[in-house]
């Protein structure tokens, strides 16, 4: 019987291990597989029936066995127990994405005059009903989401760091403007509870992959990542999310990480970790190394009969996707230095697709949705993805 009271209570303290590790600091052998999902949100519903289960064996074997059987079991029970409620703590009390990466306390937008974050971070720009906001990337870098509103509706502004991804979502479903509550990170993506429906939605692709609203996908709003100096020129009347200063110490990690500064082990905070620029047309997902648009600045193809133009600002740290056709016409450009030229009327344009100078002069180009992020991110929701030959 003792035998059974030690499996018992091995079992109750791999049952929290599991439990903990299916959505937070995940072994990488782990987050490759479809399943891991399901294996995520069955132990965090059943988490609760498990521990009661494993209590009530224990404590019927430890009844019902003899005296100098109990005595002998305590010391290794008082182990066991001791050790899961350490694994208890650490991943519900401790690393676990609602206390790991607290909310923000504070939301305070200004003006580029009132601005004080630099011009150098990156930030995720939106522009919406006459509004236009900026945030800044280290900010949902550490917290993984804020919600906000934009022109009078509701945002839902995401990053995923495992992915080095930016999406901003439309989060009014049913006609609730939802909440959310970060999850983990599950197939190398940060996951997301709903608090209406207790869904769990994906960051990278808007969906609800568990719960009452599986199958829907949140409407995915266009959003723009750069430097805030390029969204500020383009978007003078712009607000700006300032720091919220309790957290400004992990913003600054996250700087450091985002440019490469520091780095820490694992396969998404490598030294120089292979970036992408990741587009959509059609069915087809192209991708264009990040790498060698910078160095070549200006990028021309063509996706499913669809001619697209990558370029890059002349810092060279963000990077634009257009259609090439203006007026029924799809134009060639070429770079004349560092200035940007269309090769039919040899017109000025600047990299936010617009004609400053020449006959096309006040032209824009459309501006096509797309995404700086991780290589490997792109592949694992992209696995038929393209990429563009250099």
């Amino acid at each position: 019987m003792t035998d059974y009271f030690y499996l018992a209570a091995l079992g109750l303290v791999l049952t929290e291990l599991t439990k903990g590790l299916s959505a937070n600091g995940t072994p990488p052998v782990l987050q490759r597989f479809s399943w891991q999902m399901d294996l995520a949100r069955f132990m965090w519903s059943g988490i609760m029936l498990f521990r009661i289960a494993y209590v009530a064996v224990l404590v019927i074997l430890f009844i019902n066995m003899p005296v100098e059987d109990r005595l002998s079991v305590l010391p290794g029970g008082i182990a066991l127990g001791l050790l899961w409620g350490f694994i208890y703590w650490l991943f519900n009390r401790y690393w676990v994405g609602r206390f790991k990466f607290l909310p923000i306390t504070q939301k305070r937008f200004e003006t580029a005059a009132g601005n004080s974050v630099g011009l150098s971070e990156q930030v995720l720009g939106i522009d919406h009903g006459g509004e236009q906001k900026a945030f800044p990337v280290n900010m949902l870098y550490y917290h993984h989401q804020i919600a906000d509103e934009v022109g009078g509706h509701p945002i839902w502004p995401t990053y995923c760091g495992l992915c080095n991804s930016g999406r901003i979502y439309d989060r009014l479903v049913d006609g609730n403007a939802l909440e959310f509550t970060l999850v983990g990170a599950i197939n190398y993506n940060a996951t997301f509870r709903d608090h209406v429906t207790n869904s769990w939605w994906r960051q990278e692709t808007g969906e609800a992959a568990k719960g009452a609203l599986k199958g829907r996908m949140l409407e995915d709003m266009p959003c723009e990542q750069m430097s805030l100096e390029s969204w500020l020129a383009k978007h003078p009347d712009s607000l700006v999310l300032q720091y919220d200063p309790i957290f400004e110490k992990q913003y600054m990690v996250r700087s450091g990480l985002l440019n490469y500064e520091i780095s820490l082990p694992g396969w998404h905070m490598q030294a120089s970790p292979p970036l992408v620029i990741g587009v959509e047309v059609g069915d087809v997902a192209r991708a264009y190394d990040w790498n060698n648009v910078v160095k070549q600045k200006l990028v021309q193809d063509e996706v499913e009969g669809a001619p697209l133009l990558v370029l890059t600002d002349a810092k060279g740290d963000s990077a634009f996707v257009y259609d090439r056709v203006v007026d029924g016409e799809t134009l060639e450009f070429e770079m004349a230095g560092d200035v940007i030229r269309d090769v039919q009327t040899k017109s000025t344009w600047d990299c936010f697709g617009r004609c400053l100078k020449g006959k096309m002069k006040g032209a824009e180009l459309p501006r096509r949705q797309s995404y700086k992020q991780y290589v490997r991110a792109w592949l694992t929701f992209h696995p038929g993805a393209t990429f563009y030959q250099f």
